[in-house]
């Protein structure tokens, strides 16, 4: 007898392959794309949840069973949308709030599609061994991400290399991510063996769980070690309470506790040995200190978003625009040296985030959809007379929920980590409150509903998804064409840009870096060919007049666009720095004073905006030195230096700081200020190439054509070079 597929079972088998696609996208990546660990994943996501919408609104046109069904996560998480929706409305940039950017891919665009996740899996998955397919494939998939990060632990070479060099970062692209991962896993697997009765299960599960710690561990992510062991030993605990009757298991728990105990105590007591310090893992953990520079960098994140909280207490700044108050009130000590992060986006913290996107209210209606399930899941069990001796079930899934809060108390989310956390809450909306909404009951409800995404589902797919991604791989293929014509790259760059996609301002900056990279290049090749340099230039001059022309209508979109973002008018500030020293017009410099004055108000203690408009009087006094106006220049040279001085004055303990004014003296002609200023630096202990910054201060002199300062700096570079 044949089997015959109804159209019923067809929607189902969507539905489920679309599960599968989700519970499977951390694995997902594509090299060829800008921001590739990200933006693969974030698109599979998105389009297989907007598949699987229309094949579950059909699924329910068809059969009533499967209707839309309200439950307490459901209206917990909607009720949080709205609020993200009201507060971005009122804040400054509700585009980038809606659709975010290729780095982040968040945005409420994001939440929206994992309300729909919410929304497909309390609606369809309603029987428990429904539940127990979808937890099997999470497993499986973390299963072979772990199989991933063990190759990238011993260096296999046919396996990608770990992004996070020595912290192993699977598929996944970020250590901290791929911690707080693999942790649903673990504790997903220890539910699952009490679940299996097949020894072949069990041993499936527990080989899973030692692996996904075994990569935890080497991940070196302290927050995921915290959670991990407080959460590890709650679950032994309950073990030993309540689950374990026999004296030999009662024993080995105990052992288990003393031992861990011991081990830590005598890690600690002996973390400064050469044993612990020589250990990368053992170091990390015993390297707990609020000097660190991770734990100031933290702190300085948090102090902003709570300044930032206590302008707008409510409703917050709007999702996504953390940036804003990290800005205004950024924090000049956590500009150490050159290659400091400074460009905050994220608080590093699972409240002070809500608190900034959302204020109060944002905060308060996420944490009741963490909070409120799980006691809806506890009353089930305290009701039910058969489960009050186990438990075992909600001990499970609350560690999971609270793993996952304590380390995101020093990380933020990702979509990988959103993907396990929701298909938690569903879960445990089984045991929540349903709310009963008529009009769901209604057959011409779920028709309209169903057609109407019907004929919207193929122009959403083509601008949520289709769109952005050609604009991502057409940057991408500008990046890597090595043997593209330049005139072919900014053809593709007009193209890209001309998509207008949530990706421009990141484009835009990319279009800045290459005009940078071709003139330099040029320069190059102008200086290795002389005899050609007529040439040359008569046939890159139209690229050059071009492509300049374009990056500087593209900056001007850039601020138009967004207006609230120092980094924007710090970007047109050296778009004008670098096309003076080509083209030497006064009015370029003279717009950069407007631009900084704006980016002052938007971001007042950041010194790289006194830096840019330091580099702009220096240009100004350069062009006046040549053209025999040495007064004017040596004013010029007052004013770029007052600048460097106050960019110096809020932070004395950062190098880079005093070697842009080194430079600036040198290049006026002050030599005992500069080498005071050097001997000033060295003293203050900041960490520095020596070599390195002896050389660009001796390349500085050159310039300056400084005969006193080259031969000084070349005494003291001949002083490091016998040393070393």
């Amino acid at each position: 007898m044949r089997y015959k597929v109804t159209l019923e079972q067809v929607f189902k088998y969507i539905i489920w392959l679309g599960l599968a696609v989700v519970l499977f996208s951390p694995l997902y990546l594509n090299r060829g794309l800008f921001f590739p660990y990200i933006v693969t994943k974030t698109i599979a996501f998105n389009v297989a949840i907007e598949i699987m919408l229309l094949a579950y609104l059909l699924l329910a046109w068809k059969n009533k069973k499967y209707q839309i069904r309200v439950n307490l996560v459901v209206f917990l998480f909607a009720v949080y949308i709205l609020l993200t929706f009201v507060s971005s409305l009122l804040g400054d940039n509700f585009y980038r709030s809606f659709w975010s950017n290729n780095e982040r891919s968040e945005g409420i665009l994001l939440l929206l599609h994992l309300f729909v996740l919410l929304v497909i899996m309390s609606g369809f998955l309603r029987q428990f061994r429904d539940w127990l397919k979808v937890f099997d494939l999470f497993f499986l998939a973390s299963l072979l991400q772990g199989f991933i990060a063990l190759g990238q632990f011993w260096g296999l070479p046919w396996i990608l290399a770990s992004s996070g060099e020595q912290r192993l970062a699977g598929t996944i692209g970020n250590a901290g991510y791929m911690a707080g991962y693999l942790m649903f896993a673990i504790f997903l697997g220890i539910f699952l063996i009490a679940k299996k009765k097949q020894i072949y299960w069990k041993i499936y599960y527990l080989a899973g769980i030692f692996l996904s710690i075994f990569i935890v561990i080497f991940t070196e992510t302290r927050g995921a070690w915290v959670a991990l062991g407080l959460c590890g030993l709650a679950v032994i605990v309950y073990l030993l309470f309540y689950y374990w009757s026999r004296a030999w298991l009662k024993i080995l728990g105990v052992t288990i506790i003393i031992l861990a105990m011991v081990a830590l105590l005598l890690l600690w007591a002996n973390k400064n040995s050469s044993f612990v310090a020589n250990n990368r893992i053992l170091n990390r953990m015993t390297e707990v200190s609020l000097n660190t520079r991770t734990a100031q960098n933290r702190l300085i994140a948090w102090q902003s978003a709570y300044l930032g909280f206590k302008d707008r207490p409510i409703l917050g700044w709007g999702y996504e625009n953390y940036y804003q108050p990290f800005d205004k009130y950024f924090n000049p000590k956590i500009y150490r040296h050159e290659g400091s992060v400074v460009w905050f986006d994220r608080a590093h913290n699972l409240i002070f985030d809500r608190l900034v996107a959302g204020g109060i209210l944002g905060l308060g209606s996420y944490l009741a959809f963490l909070i409120l399930p799980f006691c809806y899941l506890w009353r089930y069990y305290f009701k039910k007379a058969e489960h009050k001796n186990k438990y075992f079930l909600p001990v499970v899934f609350s560690l999971i929920a609270l793993a996952y809060f304590i380390q995101n108390l020093f990380i933020f989310e990702a979509l990988v980590i959103y993907v396990p956390l929701f298909m938690v809450l569903a879960f445990v909306g089984l045991y929540a409150p349903y709310y009963q909404v008529r009009i769901f009951d209604r057959l011409s409800f779920r028709v309209v509903v169903a057609l109407i995404w019907l004929v919207a589902i193929i122009p959403i797919v083509y601008l949520v998804n289709v769109k952005p991604l050609q604009a991502n791989m057409e940057l991408f293929s500008i990046l890597v064409g090595k043997d593209a014509k330049v005139e072919q790259k900014i053809d593709l760059f007009k193209s890209l840009l001309a998509r207008d996609t949530y990706g421009n301002q990141e484009y835009r900056k990319q279009l800045h870096f290459f005009l940078e990279d071709f003139k330099n290049d040029l320069d190059t090749t102008i200086k290795n060919n002389p005899e050609q340099v007529e040439k040359i230039i008569n046939q890159y001059s139209p690229t050059i007049i071009e492509l300049s022309n374009f990056t500087k209508a593209q900056i001007n979109r850039q601020i138009e666009e967004n207006p609230y973002s120092a980094s924007n008018y710090l970007l047109a500030m050296k778009y004008n720095n670098f096309v003076f020293t080509r083209i030497k017009r006064f009015d370029i410099l003279a717009e950069n004073t407007k631009l900084f004055n704006q980016a002052k108000t938007l971001s007042p203690k950041r010194q790289h905006i006194y830096f840019e408009l330091g580099y702009t009087y220096l240009h100004l006094a350069q062009a006046l030195k040549t053209t025999g106006q040495d007064d004017l220049a040596q004013e010029a040279y007052q004013v770029a230096i007052s600048q460097f001085e106050f960019a110096l004055s809020l932070n004395d303990h950062n190098f880079e700081s005093y070697k842009q004014l080194i430079f600036a003296n040198i290049l006026a002609g002050y030599n005992e200020s500069a080498i005071n200023l050097y001997t000033l630096a060295k003293n203050t202990g900041v960490a520095v190439n020596e070599i390195t910054v002896l050389s660009q201060i001796i390349a500085t002199a050159e310039f300056a054509d400084n005969t006193e300062m080259i031969q000084y700096f070349s005494d003291k570079l001949k002083s490091s070079n016998q040393i070393d």
